[in-house]
């Protein structure tokens, strides 16, 4: 009854005679079952077509067909069932390959024979010696574990923060796995980790990694993991031999402006350091979706009187910009991810439901301000 009710509200904001509810209301209602009532930051009882409905209400009556149809063709959503397999693939489809190349460079095989180094005791032994650490709670790492039983879940960890005691434990389970693997005590410089790879969900700027700073240099988690672990005083240096490591950015989706950026710092903050730094993206947003400067941006006049710039803090003037219509740092997206939408989107889908503009995809905020 609650849908029947949400379906007549969107008719009669809309204005749909018979012929247009019998085209559209069939597809809206199967996207929504489908994807869009899966949104976890509606309100209790919320469901998309009645979000939809009292987004568009607040519009003028003829611009409200305009961002239906934006809606109905241009927004782009990621389920969890989506978000799950980009998980599982990180591993076997894009960090397992890097291990297979190494391991056939360093030992003399040929790197078209797959199954001969994936059975070599020096692959096993180098997977060992890769450790894998969240960036952020979005690196989903609980899933990545059951999705790679070949790993061993004292080489997962959840943070890339890690305490002395901690630093301590991972290198001590290393050398029992490597104990196993050598038939006896292996040589002490094995039991450092060769690969270090950061995973995390999604990335559409790459500042929350490396950071500007208007004094031209740079913050953000990667830039402060980069100053612990090569600091020899600090407990994080004991974990590698610099000169023999590799690290590794695994995000499992990633907008092309992110992985152009996180690629440029990457190579400038790590190449005197480690042996390489790679960036990789199972899942490639691409920039032809961007909003900001696209010819086919029928919601711009939308954009710009929709807006409440109430929601521009300081958070979002990090991003460079003077207002937040487009999102942190301009990128223009038109994407909801199922847990929350990025500020990367536009403000007229994330605009939070205090705001004087409501967005159709209420956002979350991450920084609570004080009162």
């Amino acid at each position: 009854m609650k849908d029947i009710l949400a379906e007549e509200l969107l008719v009669r904001v809309l204005g749909w005679n018979r012929v247009r509810v019998a085209e559209e209301l069939p597809a809206i209602q199967a996207l929504s079952l489908y994807k869009y009532d899966e949104y976890q930051q509606f309100s209790p009882g919320m469901r998309f077509i009645e979000s939809l409905a009292r987004w568009l209400g607040q519009l003028p009556e003829d611009r409200r067909d305009a961002a239906y149809r934006f809606v109905r063709n241009k927004l782009v959503f990621c389920s969890a069932a989506e978000m799950r397999h980009w998980v599982e693939m990180a591993y076997p489809d894009f960090i397992r390959p890097h291990l297979l190349r190494r391991v056939a460079s360093e030992n003399g095989y040929s790197a078209l024979h797959i199954p001969r180094i994936a059975a070599a005791k020096e692959f096993h032994v180098y997977q060992r010696q890769t450790l894998f650490l969240g960036l952020s709670d979005g690196a989903r790492i609980d899933l990545f574990r059951r999705s790679n039983p070949d790993l061993n879940h004292e080489q997962i960890w959840q943070t890339h923060e890690l305490a002395d005691d901690r630093v301590q434990e991972l290198l001590t389970n290393l050398k029992e796995s490597l104990v196993l693997q050598f038939g006896g005590e292996p040589p002490q410089e094995a039991v450092r980790f060769r690969t270090i790879v950061l995973l995390d969900d999604f990335s559409a700027s790459g500042h929350s990694y490396y950071m500007p700073k208007p004094d031209g240099t740079f913050g953000g988690k990667i830039t402060k993991f980069h100053h612990k672990l090569v600091d020899p005083a600090d407990p994080l240096h004991r974990l590698v031999d610099l000169r023999d490591t590799e690290i590794i950015v695994m995000l499992y989706a990633a907008t092309e402006q992110a992985l152009e950026h996180l690629a440029s710092q990457s190579q400038a903050l790590w190449n005197d350091h480690v042996k390489a730094c790679y960036v990789e993206a199972v899942q490639l947003v691409p920039k032809d979706i961007c909003l900001l400067n696209n010819a086919e941006n029928s919601i711009r006049d939308l954009i710009d009187a929709h807006y409440d710039h109430a929601i521009f803090d300081k958070h979002l003037e990090k991003g460079g910009t003077g207002d937040a219509k487009y999102g942190y740092a301009g990128c223009g997206l038109p994407l909801v991810l199922h847990h929350n939408t990025p500020n990367n989107s536009i403000a007229l889908l994330w605009s939070y439901e205090d705001a004087k503009v409501r967005g159709l995809f209420p956002r979350i905020k991450r920084h609570k301000e004080l009162p």
